[in-house]
Formats: structure tokens, sequence, C-alpha cells
């Protein structure tokens, strides 16, 4: 059991790495199962809605950056109307008298007069044939709401992007532990297996025996118990091993009877992957750049609402055409220019209530956070004491496996030559079996720890994942 000793060693050099200041987070195990790693990502349909939800709010700024450049519209109206109130001039009755004493004076100086009579007005307000076509450019000037909207919608996607990375690195650990419960079931599998061929061969050497008449069948009726029993044991872990199978690949996104691809390596080492540093692992987690995030997009939303008392300033401009019967020329057309400003005085309190509310959510967020942090921290110290006990098992299991072994090969050949009993020889068999599914499960819960660790500090590098 050379790699059994050699895993135990590599275990026991890590914990002192672990708790040598300065450690922090774990490097990729490689091979297949990154492999599967990856496979998980590309498949996994909530990691997908997640992604969308992320191109959302890249739209949603750029929608934003938008806000701060000009917008330009073509508007055209046509009015024909009829009807409706209307002001009388009276234009005939103001001038016809100066027109007709006009008249006169140039008869009386031989010239003819040249003033006719007018008739009075009537005004429409309605324009009829009436049209105005432009071109209206509206740039914003002053607007405080723009910009704090544009940094809220900026927070929003790295709060996005944070936590699709939990959704990952959650997703990277259940995939990892799913792998190592299927390989630690092989292992059981195996166990009862090399168990059930030990029972049959003694039954076959005591079979011999009993028909050579050198031993009583009450030997036999002892052994077929116990292949019963072994079968018993190997059908209940094949069965575990078929369910393991289908919840990997389930997380997979793939049918549940698909083959799985078996990494040899991970039998005979204890996960001696290599491990990088990271003083701060725990501080790094995205949970709490997501809390992070909401924090300052709160903040933002508080800053703007507190500039409600200033004034917004915008400027309007219009190019185009304007006047009776639909036709562009030089007599129609026209450019206008407008400052408009806007200073709200009073919106019924509204806006201190909205910045009273913005307030208290901060608040609220800053507890979570204070409360975030301690879970992490208790998660981190919780998953080092789990895995530290864990290779601490996993050493005296190897042993214990050792001496199992030894000891089976003695009261084995002891037995060959009569020196010991059938019940002795099973019950070494049985520690033998015992010893194997222990280590197997120690070997494999080691590297489940080790996995809980590496979530805990956030230690798979996600680059990879995209190479």
């Amino acid at each position: 059991m050379r790699n059994c000793y050699q895993s135990c060693i590599a275990s026991i050099l890590f914990a002192v790495a672990l708790l040598t200041p300065g450690f922090g987070c774990l490097a990729q195990t490689g091979g297949i199962l990154d492999e599967y790693i990856v496979a998980g990502m590309e498949n996994n349909l909530a990691l997908k809605q997640k992604e969308l939800n992320l191109a959302l709010s890249i739209h949603a700024l750029k929608e934003a950056n938008g806000l701060f450049y000009p917008s330009a519209e073509l508007s055209a109206q046509y009015m024909l109307a009829t009807g409706g109130r209307s002001i009388e001039m009276p234009v005939g009755d103001m001038l016809n008298g100066v027109y007709s004493s006009l008249n006169s004076i140039l008869e009386s100086m031989g010239q003819t007069g040249g003033f006719s009579q007018i008739a009075n007005q009537e005004i429409e307000f309605l324009p009829n044939n009436y049209h105005d076509t432009k071109i209206r450019v509206i740039t914003p000037l002053v607007n405080a709401e723009i910009y704090y909207n544009h940094k809220i919608k900026q927070e929003m996607i790295t709060g996005s992007q944070a936590e699709i990375n939990v959704y990952k690195r959650e997703l990277i650990k259940e995939i990892k532990s799913a792998y190592y419960r299927y390989l630690q079931v092989l292992k059981v599998v195996d166990a009862y297996c090399s168990a059930l061929e030990l029972v049959n061969e003694a039954r076959r050497v005591n079979q011999k025996l009993v028909e050579n008449q050198m031993a009583g069948p009450e030997k036999l009726y002892r052994i077929d118990a116990e292949v019963s029993r072994v079968t018993a044991q190997l059908a209940k872990a094949e069965s575990d091993r078929n369910t393991a199978a289908s919840f990997f690949n389930f997380l997979l996104n793939r049918p549940l009877q698909h083959d799985i691809v078996i990494d040899s390596t991970m039998f005979g080492t204890s996960g001696q992957q290599s491990f990088v540093v990271n003083q701060q692992g725990e501080q790094h987690r995205e949970e709490l750049q997501q809390l992070y995030s909401a924090l300052k997009s709160t903040g933002y939303y508080v800053n703007m609402k507190k500039a409600y008392v200033l004034p917004e300033i915008t400027n309007i401009t219009d190019v185009g055409y304007q006047g009776y019967a639909y036709k562009f020329d030089k007599s129609q057309q026209y450019i206008m220019n407008t400052i408009n400003l806007s200073w709200p005085l009073f919106s019924g309190f509204r806006n201190r209530s909205e910045l009273s509310r913005a307030k208290i959510e901060t608040d609220i967020l800053r507890q979570k956070l204070g409360e975030t942090e301690q879970q992490i921290e208790m998660q981190c110290r919780v998953s080092e004491g789990n895995w530290l006990a864990s290779v601490k098992a996993e050493e005296a299991s190897c042993s214990s496996l050792n001496s199992s072994q030894a000891y089976y090969k003695v009261v084995s050949k002891q037995y060959a030559i009569g020196q010991k009993s059938l019940l002795d020889l099973l019950d070494a068999r049985n520690q033998l079996t015992s010893s194997q599914i222990n280590y197997a499960v120690s070997h494999f819960e080691t590297l489940i720890r080790l996995t809980e660790l590496e979530r805990a500090y956030s230690g798979y590098d996600l680059g990879l994942l995209n190479r």
C-alpha cells in the first residue's frame, strides 16, 4: 500500500501548509474532472438564464449611456380645419373712411384714386391647410437623474456577474463532490466484489474437502450464508453506484444512464492538487461583491433623490418649415432654439419619503453584509476543521487497511495448513473488506472536504473555464 502511505503523507504536509499564515485557496485538479466541469457549465440551464439576465443588464447600461447623447426626431403636422372659434377684425370699418378720403384728395388733384374698399375680416383660430414639419434635437445639459441612473446600471452588471460566479462555484462544488461520491461507491463495489471472490474461493476449497470426506458439510452452510450476505451487500452497493451516476449526469444535464469516464489517478492519491496562495480568499467571495454592488447602487439612488433640489436644463433646437399649403420654400423655413429649465419646488414630500426609504434599505444591506461576512468566516473555519479531521481519518483507515491485509494473509496461510478455523478466515475476510470500504470512504471524503474548502476560499480559477 505504498500509494496509501504517500497519500497520507501528502495530506499531512498540506495540513501543515493550510495552517501556515498566508495560505488561502486551492487550484484545479485538471484532467477528466475539469472537462466535466466545463461540460456542466455549458449545459446548465439555470446558469444560461443568469447569463441572459447579465446580457439584459448590459443592454440596460447601453440604454443609460444613450441618455447622455442628443436625441433627434422628425415631426410633421398637416392640419385641415373648418369652423370652431373665430375673431372678428373690423379692418373695413377702420380703413374704408381713410381710403375714401385719400381717393377724394387724389381726384381733386386730377389723379385716379387707387384705394378700394375692403371688407371686415373673420379670423378662425383653427388653421386650415397648414403644416409644421421640423427636426427637433433635444440635448440634456444638466440632469442628475441621468448621471446616477447610469451609475446604478453599471452596478447592476457587477451584481449580475457576481451572481453568475456564485452559481458557478456552487455548481463546480456539486459536480466535483458528485464525481467523488461516484468513485467512492465504485471502490465500495470493488471491495464487495473482491470479498465475494474470496468467499467463493473458500467455498470451492471446502467443497473439495467435503467431496473428499476431509471435512463436514456444516462448513459449506456457514460459507453459503456468508455468500448470501456479501451478495446482498454488493447489490446495495451497485444500487448506490447507479444512483450516484444518475445524480452526476443530472448535474451535467445529460441522460441519466450516460457513461462516466473514470479518472484512475483519483484512487491512488489524496488529491495532491497544485495549491495557490491567496491571503484574503474569503474576503473576495462573490457573495460579498454582490452586497458591495447593491450598497453602491443604493448609495447612488440616495444621491439621485437628494439631487431633486437641482434644476434640469435641456436645450431644444427646432429646424423646419411652417406655413399654409404643404410646400417647402424659404418663406416657410425657420430655426428656433430653446433653453428649457425645470426646477421642482414641491412634490407632496414624495422625494423626502423615497429618500428615507432608500436610507433604510442601505442600513439593511449593511447589516446583511456584516452577517454574510461572519457566515463566510464561519464556513472557512468549519471547512478547514472538517478537512483536517478527514485527513486524520484517512490516515487511520490507511493504517487499518494495511494491518487488515497483513492479517488476512497470515490467517489464510494458517487456514490452508489447518492452523486456523473457517470462522477465523471469515472474520479476517470481513475485517479486510470493512477496512477497504472504510479507506475508500475516508479517501474520497477527504477529497469532498477539500472541495468544500476550495469553495469556502473561492479557490477555483473561473478564468480557466473560458479557455
